[in-house]
């Protein structure tokens, strides 16, 4: 018989539906399935088929779409050459990862999940979805889905006779861990460590370590990551005044070498963490001695070295080669300043001692927060003040993590999207390479738990705390909006209100370029038909572009600008300008064939813009509110209605 196997794919933007797969693949090793992890696209049709059961966690992104690793392997599950029945061996479930603020939630999932079905794919659970506009996140429905693909897998695959799951309080042995780099390792190859590796082997009790400010920001040294580009950091400048509540930086970047994108485009940047936090981890942690010795990652057993679905924890860093050292890790690969999530317990109370009553109380807390069934005191005690692992791990002092495991128990930092602000000429530096401006709003919201401690968006502090003229290495990717060159031809309406208007910077700019390749360089008003909603709070704090906007009039965009904190107006937002401008809105999009962009925050603002322009339908075209609903529905379908929201 075959060997009890279980195959996780992923299909992740974000990272989200990666760390799924990784909580499946836990599930799936204490029912003791040999279990493999890896992205859709890394996977063969007759990967499937060589395993007991399938499970699959994807995402949603944009208009409905794959997510960019799934893309290929959806293709192969298109092809008119596969048989009905093809996959009848299969027995499968998958959960997906959406946003209901999107017209189209879970679109993906859904088509994956009747695609497999119909080529024959048998199902061991009902498929699973989480939303993101739910309290708690996908984790609301993923919790109850788990619960039920256990029952299912225990009933459908049950062990042989005489053996049981891995209880719980045992703990997994992961497939890669940590060890000190051999002498051999050290002295054949560089290391990521900061500073003189010469006396490396030795601990480093002696060192002389400065005095850390909270302020005192990472090193400028570049980030080993796979497929980037090394970027110059030519501004970073705020925007918004200095007495306003939110920091917002305009940030530009100059790339040496030509690398083309379009509007919608997205740059991906890699945070590091400040060293004080660094620095009081380690000592929560009593790595002191050890936190500047060579490391090096390795597979725990010859099986995972040899395996073809081996994959690292560090796989997205091109650290091949490197020794590395646990201050190395803290700083750049583990995110300790992200909001722990249950399974982050679960591994946690694997190393909580059980002697005096200080250490019994540590452990049995631990465990009430790894319970599933006891999810409101995870959510009180950690999502809903935002507290850090940084911040949680001195509560509980007895409890230490081996750090041979800290990549196994701290999770992984993931790059950080923004949308491209610029485009057409804007894209151009004198040298010929290539600028990418951004439009940063720093997170910074008050710390309920530690008054003098301030929270952080862990991306845009890094951001913050970068100077002109530091290099960084992003990522580029193009985005969900997937706009075209001869969409120059219709008119668009384009809703951003804060950040969300940086993609609408970039297409603006970008159709005018297209103008220009169109023969349509002797017209005056070559964006007359173009109109942009706006919205902020005041016009004298936050009115990003304001001047911008002004010079592009005279090229023919109109520009509406809501303010919904203005002492001189009253309170607006972009959904009412859409309503009272509802004949404009009508003309352009019906009679012109207009396409309609809408990028922002995500959830009521494009559900507020979705209900203001199916308003307009129904009192401009006369429509009942099911003849909008279709007409939003068929601009959907034909591309001509698309959302980016975050």
């Amino acid at each position: 018989p075959r060997p009890r196997s279980a195959l996780i794919l992923y299909g992740s933007q974000s990272g989200n539906a990666q760390d799924v797969a990784e909580e499946l693949g836990h599930l799936t090793e204490r029912l003791r399935f040999e279990t493999n992890i890896i992205d859709i696209d890394h996977a063969e049709l007759r990967d499937l088929l060589q395993h007991t059961v399938v499970l699959v966690a994807i995402s949603t992104t944009g208009q409905g779409e794959m997510p960019t690793n799934a893309r290929s392997f959806w293709r192969t599950l298109l092809s008119d050459q596969l048989r009905p029945g093809v996959l009848k061996r299969v027995l499968f479930s998958s959960f997906g990862l959406g946003d209901s603020s999107y017209p189209r939630y879970n679109t993906a999932h859904r088509m994956l999940y009747s695609r497999l079905v119909q080529l024959g794919a048998r199902v061991v659970c009902e498929r699973g979805e989480g939303n993101e506009q739910h309290p708690e996140g996908y984790h609301g429905g993923l919790r109850s889905w788990v619960v039920e693909l256990q029952k299912s897998l225990t009933q459908r695959c049950p062990l042989p006779d005489g053996q049981d799951p891995v209880a719980d309080d045992v703990f997994l042995e992961p497939k890669w861990k940590l060890k000190f780099a051999d002498r051999a390792v050290i002295n054949g190859h560089s290391s990521t460590n900061r500073g003189d590796q010469s006396n490396a082997i030795e601990e480093t009790q002696n060192l002389s370590i400065p005095v850390l400010r909270a302020e005192t920001p990472p090193s400028a040294d570049l980030l080993p990551i796979k497929n980037s580009h090394t970027a110059a950091l030519i501004a970073n400048d705020r925007i918004t005044p200095l007495d306003h509540f939110q920091d917002v930086r305009s940030v530009t970047l100059w790339l040496p070498e030509s690398v083309p994108y379009g509007p919608g485009a997205v740059a991906v940047i890699y945070p590091k963490n400040f060293p004080q936090d660094v620095d009081l981890f380690i000592k929560t942690m009593d790595w002191e001695r050890i936190a500047d010795r060579p490391l090096q990652l390795v597979p725990s057993s010859q099986t995972t070295a040899s395996s073809k679905y081996a994959r690292s924890p560090l796989d997205h860093a091109d650290w091949q080669g490197q020794c590395m050292t646990l201050r190395t890790l803290c700083t750049d690969y583990l995110d300790i300043m992200s909001i722990p999530r249950r399974s982050f317990f679960a591994t946690l109370a694997h190393f909580a001692k059980s002697g005096n009553k200080d250490e019994e109380y540590q452990k049995e807390r631990i465990l009430e927060l790894a319970n599933p069934e006891l999810i409101d005191e995870l959510w009180d005690y950690t999502t809903r003040p935002r507290r850090t692992i940084v911040e949680i791990l001195p509560e509980f002092p007895s409890i230490k993590i081996p750090w041979q495991y800290a990549l196994n128990v701290i999770p992984i930092m993931r790059g950080r999207q923004f949308s491209i602000a610029s485009g057409g000429s804007l894209k151009q530096t004198p040298n010929g390479g290539t600028k990418v401006e951004l439009l940063v709003a720093i997170a910074d919201p008050p710390n309920p738990i530690i008054k003098y401690r301030k929270r952080h968006g862990v991306c845009t502090r890094y951001i913050g705390s970068l100077r002109a003229g530091q290099q960084l290495n992003i990522g580029l990717e193009q985005g969900y909006l997937d706009v075209q060159r001869t969409d120059a031809r219709v008119p668009v309406v384009m809703v951003g209100p804060g950040t969300g208007v940086a993609p609408m910077r970039a297409m603006i700019y970008e159709r005018l370029a297209w103008a220009n390749e169109l023969d349509q360089s002797d017209k005056e008003r070559p964006l007359d038909g173009d109109v942009l909603f706006f919205g902020c709070r005041s016009k004298h704090a936050d009115h990003f572009y304001h001047e911008e906007w002004e010079r592009l009039e005279q090229k023919g965009l109109r520009v509406f600008s809501a303010f919904s904190r203005d002492k001189e107006s009253p309170k607006t937002y972009v959904q009412d300008l859409i309503r009272a401008q509802s004949k404009l809105v009508y003309q352009t999009i019906h009679d012109l064939n207009a396409k309609l962009y809408v990028c922002g925050s995500s959830g009521n603002m494009p559900k507020g813009v979705r209900e203001a322009v199916l308003d307009v339908l129904v009192e401009e075209g006369r429509k009942t509110r099911e003849e909008a609903e279709a007409y939003l529905d068929t601009m959907e379908r034909e591309e001509r209605y698309k959302q980016e929201t975050w």
